[in-house]
């Protein structure tokens, strides 16, 4: 059976990922969530999300950075959820610390392929449903580093500010088509992936944390009101928002 509307999260088994598929559950929008390694996490999140809010979620594995996978994947949505796309987040992404004259080329080259490819292929395949509609929106994962670089961020800055470039561009080409393209920015959330930041560089993580003006993480659930703010406006687009507890302004 298809559905009325429905939303697709990428990366969405845990994380920002997850909280966003959270909040477009509580909406009311059936589910497409995807991941790449790890079923049991996404089951967790789809089984959650069915019980709580009453809406259909599927999970699928992907791999965003393989078109192959992607124009697959894009075929399967249709035909197990239809036509009727509302919502595109891109939030799949990889992050990775090392310093510009130290990166392995191939650790630099894997972030640009999830980051930007990935982002880009998902985006490119499943815009023709929305441009058939003659609506949708789609909200790409930034981050506060894709707005002001930080040490050793050289891989993870350069995939995010061509992220930032990516959804004014789509702003712009798809808007004709009453179709809203925005990015959210994090700063430091309390998530896996900083968690492993910390791990990786402590030092440079506590000084960036500490030097914000909130002087803490962000919580996942702060998720929710950016993803809100996306569906209720009709005229945002090409807007990146960032909460980093200053992080940007200092």
């Amino acid at each position: 059976m298809f559905s009325e509307k429905y939303g697709i999260v990428t990366g969405a088994s845990r994380g920002l990922g997850a909280a966003v598929a959270e909040e477009l559950a509580r909406e009311g929008y059936d589910l497409i969530i995807t991941y790449q390694g790890r079923v049991e996490k996404a089951l967790e999140v789809k089984e959650q999300l069915e019980k709580e809010f009453n809406v259909r979620v599927e999970t699928y594995k992907l791999v965003v950075q393989n078109e192959d996978e992607v124009i697959a994947f894009r075929k399967w949505a249709e035909e197990t959820m239809g036509t009727n796309l509302s919502v595109l987040v891109n939030s799949a992404g990889i992050f990775a610390n090392a310093p510009a004259d130290q990166i392995d080329p191939k650790l630099f080259c894997d972030v640009i392929d999830v980051n930007v490819k990935g982002t880009f292929f998902v985006c490119r395949y499943f815009c023709d449903m929305m441009i058939a509609n003659h609506f949708g929106k789609i909200v790409n994962f930034c981050s506060a580093v894709g707005l002001r670089a930080t040490a050793g961020s050289v891989a993870y800055a350069s995939s995010k500010f061509a992220v930032r470039g990516m959804t004014q561009a789509m702003a712009v080409d798809l808007g004709p088509h009453n179709i809203q393209v925005n990015a959210i920015a994090p700063g430091p959330m309390k998530t896996e992936m900083t968690i492993k930041s910390f791990e990786i560089n402590p030092d440079m993580m506590n000084a960036r944390v500490k030097s914000s003006p909130l002087q803490r993480l962000g919580e996942v659930s702060e998720m929710y009101h950016i993803i809100r703010y996306f569906m209720a406006s009709d005229f945002i687009t090409g807007q990146v928002v960032s909460m980093n507890g200053g992080n940007t302004m200092v």
